[in-house]
């Protein structure tokens, strides 16, 4: 994996980045700024408790 595959918005990397300052929240400020609003495309996910399931 070379360093343009490497996503440096990415939660599981961010704060290495920031913490290294290869990376400022002024940057991250200004990616958030641009995602586009996704809102529409979500869903409702409903877990049933598999205790209660079980016993009706």
């Amino acid at each position: 994996m070379d360093n343009r595959s490497i996503d440096k918005y990415d939660l599981r990397i961010r704060s290495f980045l920031v913490d290294n300052k290869s990376l400022s929240q002024k940057e991250i400020d200004k990616h958030n700024d641009s995602l586009t609003d996704q809102s529409e495309n979500m869903e409702e996910i409903i877990f049933e408790d598999t205790e209660e399931a079980e016993t009706e």
